[in-house]
């Protein structure tokens, strides 16, 4: 059966036409991070944030710098670097720019497991502070499989957003490359997957709620399974 995925206010995702039979995985829902976790771009997300610092005339951020200081929110992230609570808005809105313009990669194993998770029924959703012009933007441009049932961007209360979603199904994972995704999905009810980046390490991952840290999404096949 064909299914439409259209974009709505604010970023969000409806789904039109019809939806496919319930199989396997159908009381299972998984919903992802976009930035670190679908996709891999800490180099896009450093050189994003070092421009957002150079116009301000603060120092930039080598690699292994951004690794260790690089941590969500953006405005708390801001703040931490130098940047006044005033220029917040406009430095996420900069940020966002910078990284709608710059290409990533899908992370290994994605398209598979989508495409799987898809075919056995599960409700399949994003839940990310990435724009939706950027989530839009790397749909196009690394052919992510078009899987979704629901896409929420721009999101800057991933808890509260998470709990708006957890009563659709009885089975609810959170895939995040955060400590604050694991702690918002862990609090909001969801079994909370880590995928280890340059932003997280997988200590870090696990001190903040980790039930399961993964390399590739391949490996998440096992654990909703």
């Amino acid at each position: 059966m064909r299914r439409e995925l259209g974009w709505g206010q604010n970023g969000h995702t409806v789904v039109r036409g019809e939806e496919r039979p319930v199989a396997t995985l159908g009381e299972t829902m998984v919903l992802f991070d976009w930035n670190g976790t679908v996709v891999v771009d800490a180099d896009r997300a450093r050189a994003a944030l070092n421009a957002v610092l150079a116009r301000r005339g603060i120092p930039v951020l080598g690699e292994a710098e951004f690794s260790v200081r690089f941590r969500l929110p953006l405005a708390q992230l801001f703040g931490r670097l130098g940047i006044p609570a005033g220029d917040h808005a406009a430095a996420e809105e900069e940020w966002n720019v910078e990284m709608a313009d710059t290409h990533a990669r899908l992370r290994d194993g994605a398209a598979e497991c989508l495409a799987t998770l898809s075919r056995a029924g599960a409700w399949l959703g994003v839940v990310s502070a990435a724009s939706a012009a950027a989530v839009r933007f790397d749909q196009r441009a690394l052919a992510v499989p078009a899987v979704w049932n629901s896409v929420d961007a721009s999101v800057g209360d991933k808890f509260e957003m998470l709990l708006r979603h957890r009563p659709q199904r009885s089975n609810a994972f959170y895939v995040g490359d955060s400590a604050d995704d694991m702690r918002c999905a862990s609090a909001a009810g969801y079994t909370a997957v880590g995928v280890t980046d340059a932003y997280s390490s997988p200590d870090v991952l696990r001190a903040a709620g980790a039930a399961h840290v993964i390399g590739t999404l391949d490996e998440l096949l096992a654990i909703v399974a």
